[in-house]
């Protein structure tokens, strides 16, 4: 059963009514990019997970319709939710956050990055960034940074929340 019918059965909405799905929908992806923002992992924060879906559906209860009661409690439910989701080391998001430069500190686009051992591959956005998540902690992750026409450089930072890690590329 897909998330939209679950929330349409907490809301006691037939699921054959198709009049409201959007503002449901809407509300669906409004859980989702607040439980992001709140630091629950992307990877986490996808309706097949059972926690989620009760964040995800709480949520909806409480800013569904115009005139719900129930509206105060149902929030505070969620935030409570949240807030234990926040907490939970399987859905906090640590994040590394990479910016390449060159020598004149100009920001580097289409620049790898390799995460040794991962088997994962970033690549940076037209301001020199690429982003790293993961719900793992106290860990050293190590590096390639590489570029045609530059000197590859290596390294490893120790995540154990969020980080920064500059880098600047020489040309070679």
């Amino acid at each position: 059963m897909a998330i939209l019918d679950d929330v349409k059965v907490a809301l006691r909405i037939a699921a054959t009514t198709t009049d409201l799905d959007t503002e449901i929908n809407d509300l669906i992806s409004s859980a989702i990019a607040d439980l992001k923002l709140a630091g629950v992992v992307a990877d986490k924060a996808v309706d097949t997970d059972t926690l989620i879906k009760r964040a995800i559906t709480t949520y909806c209860k409480a800013n569904f319709g115009y005139d719900n009661p129930d509206a105060e409690r149902f929030q505070k439910a969620y935030e409570m939710l949240k807030m234990h989701l926040v907490l939970a080391a399987d859905y906090v998001c640590h994040t590394v956050a990479f910016t390449v430069t060159d020598a004149a500190l100009v920001e580097l686009d289409e620049v790898t990055i390799k995460l040794d051992d991962l088997d994962i591959t970033l690549t940076t956005n037209s301001q020199g960034i690429a982003v790293y998540q993961t719900t793992k902690k106290d860990f050293d992750l190590d590096y390639t940074i590489s570029k045609s026409g530059y000197v590859s450089a290596t390294g490893s930072v120790y995540v154990d929340g969020a980080e920064t890690v500059g880098v600047v590329l020489v040309a070679a």
